[in-house]
């Protein structure tokens, strides 16, 4: 089974996804750091050298390559069913193939934040890796892109909750769906 969990930059969809990928004894990734790790650069560095368009692609390309290695039961990992937990960049969605991939091919579970919880996370975890709101007024950045974001998340959710909540009952419950 593949969970990708999407939502706002700031959401904890990384930490929460590793500590349920954790309790589960589930395989983790990362797509931010699959496309660093693939590139050998940083984020900021593809959108200031590259743009945001080509940004999106490389992360279509990874996420893709990784759903496919899930999928074909490729995957290393420890169990003979290959599940994961993978959490997806905040922007990741809103790239139409992406949205299409993981609503065809994968659970999505938008954990779902505050806008104020989100502008708090994000002062302070900082702002330097997140080219989207660079140059911007945090508050009002984080507004304008959540009200972008809100209906393609929820769009591609096939659940909707608030990462505090989430649970490893919660994750086993899916896969009897």
């Amino acid at each position: 089974m593949i969970i990708t969990l999407i939502g706002f930059m700031g959401c904890g969809k990384s930490s929460v996804g590793k500590a349920l990928a954790g309790k589960l004894g589930w395989d983790f990734a990362d797509s931010d750091s699959l496309v660093e790790l693939g590139e050998q650069m940083k984020i900021p560095e593809i959108f200031s050298n590259y743009g945001e368009k080509r940004f999106r692609e490389l992360e279509y390309m990874y996420i893709g390559k990784t759903i496919d290695r899930y999928d074909s039961g490729t995957a290393p990992g420890k169990h003979q069913e290959r599940n994961i937990i993978f959490s997806l960049g905040g922007g990741a969605p809103t790239y139409s193939p992406t949205a299409r991939l993981i609503k065809e091919r994968t659970f999505p579970i938008y954990l779902k934040c505050p806008v104020e919880e989100l502008i708090e996370n994000l002062r302070i975890d900082g702002t330097e890796n997140r080219p989207v709101l660079a140059g911007h007024d945090l508050e009002t950045r984080v507004r304008q892109l959540v009200s972008e974001r809100e209906p393609v998340y929820s769009g591609c959710a096939g659940m909707v909750i608030h990462p505090y909540s989430i649970t490893p009952e919660i994750i086993r419950s899916i896969r009897f769906r």
